[in-house]
């Protein structure tokens, strides 16, 4: 029993001391540096060869004690292109893929292989928009409001910088719905960086507003601006979203969105300082450049609506508001009967009770009518109204005889739009 125990402590005794040889790290990361450790041997020195199967290139590094075992000192796994850091003594070309051995002399010769790997990190996606005011590349962040003008795309991954030719990583962007991809170049063959530049316009399209990426002159995307449309990069599982920035531009009619046909309606662009409109009258774009518009229309169709469109810009940034106007019949004004409210034309007697009519009033929300007889005296007066209907006023009952009125005078009534000069309406009536 004692002998089976003696030489399982023996064997135990074998297990811990045996010598070893190992990469560190093995498998050894591209652009990386590594070291040979050699254990369970009782030198105190020596060296270690280092070979990339592959090229056949070697190094040959002294191995110095270090916590009980012998450690080489590092050594750079680096690419042909690769520059090498000054304070770098030993380097071995590589490859991903390549196979490094390494042996040495001691105890009767130990050796160990292991793989070249690509290097391991986290990619990083970050967008620069250029400042031409302070000549620069200025960061954005997510998240953030983004402007029309030049950005910048940069991809910075390791894994995917592994050879010497200057390489392409593939991003996708999206507009809304709309989306596409685009190659990010490498920006050197050792770079690790990838990036490509593209521009965001705003731009009008007919009676639209068209927001699109171009690239080195190209279109990449195009879509239909609209509220809260977003600019969206995703590179593998990174994606960062960029709200685009807008205006808030609105319009404003005077005297309102009704006026009869023949009077002028002004519309104005409000709430910000317009650098140029563009204005769409039924679809048809005017000449007028400026942040007002004068509408007449004088033709006589009645009810006529308009579609009113302005496409706004202030500096690079655009938007689209729209408005409609109605040109309505001019006013109309009549004596009618009191009792049976029939038209009074030609003439009357004194004493019938008589009122004013007006009709076709919408755009006027409060009229005023004047009367009186004509002649030389003066007997204008105005008369209460009271609405009956969409469009339509009577007024307080007249008694012409009341006025002084006799046979041979004539009754006046008048109406005048305080918003349109043009609309005046008047009526006479001959007295029997």
């Amino acid at each position: 029993m004692r002998r089976l125990l003696l030489l399982a402590v023996l064997a135990l005794g074998v297990s811990v001391w045996a010598a070893t040889i190992q990469f560190d790290p093995a498998p050894v990361p591209l652009k990386g540096t590594f070291r040979v450790r050699v254990a369970g041997i009782g030198a105190e020195t020596g060296d270690v060869v280092v070979v990339n199967v592959d090229t056949g290139e070697l190094v040959r590094v002294p191995l110095k004690p270090e916590g009980g075992r012998l450690v080489s000192e590092e050594i750079y796994a680096l690419r042909d292109c690769d520059s090498i850091p000054e304070v770098a003594r030993y380097v071995l070309h590589v490859a991903v893929g390549d196979v490094l051995a390494a042996a040495t002399e001691l105890e009767d010769g130990l050796s160990t292989t292991t793989l070249v790997t690509a290097p391991q990190g986290l990619p990083e996606l970050s967008l620069r928009a250029w400042d031409a005011a302070r000549n620069m590349w200025c960061p954005r962040q997510g998240g953030h409001e983004l402007s029309p003008g030049r950005l910048l795309v940069t991809v910075v991954d390791p894994v995917a910088d592994v050879g010497c030719d200057q390489e392409s990583v593939p991003l996708a962007l999206a507009l809304g719905d709309h989306g596409t991809q685009l190659d990010l170049r490498e920006e050197g063959p050792a770079a690790g960086r990838f990036s490509a530049e593209i521009e965001l316009v705003m731009e009008p399209l007919g009676t639209e507003v068209a927001v699109k990426l171009l690239h080195q002159g190209s279109e990449l995307l195009s879509v239909t601006a609209r509220a809260g449309l977003e600019l969206v990069l995703t590179y593998g599982e990174l994606a960062v979203s960029y709200p685009l920035a807008s205006l808030e531009a609105s319009l404003e009619l005077e005297p309102g969105g009704a006026e009869d046909v023949g009077c002028q309606i002004l519309i104005r662009v409000a709430e910000i300082e317009a650098s140029e409109v563009r204005w769409f009258l039924d679809g048809i774009e005017q000449a007028e450049r400026g942040p007002e518009l004068r509408v007449v229309r004088s033709e006589p169709t009645y009810p006529d609506a308009i579609q009113v469109i302005a496409l706004v810009r202030q500096g690079a940034l655009w938007d689209r508001v729209q408005t409609s106007v109605s040109f309505v019949p001019r006013t109309e004004i009549s004596f009618v009967d009191a009792e049976t409210e029939e038209r009074v034309s030609g003439w009357t007697v004194c004493s019938r009770p008589i009122v004013v009519k007006l009709a076709q009033v919408y755009d006027d929300p409060a009229p005023r009518v004047w009367f009186g007889l004509l002649g030389p005296g003066c007997s204008a007066r105005e008369i209460p109204l009271t609405p009956q209907g969409e469009g339509e006023y009577l007024s307080q009952v007249i008694l012409p005889e009341e006025l002084g009125a006799c046979a041979g005078d004539v009754l006046w009534a008048q109406y005048k739009d305080p918003t349109c000069p043009e609309d005046v309406a008047y009526v006479l009536l001959v007295l029997r």
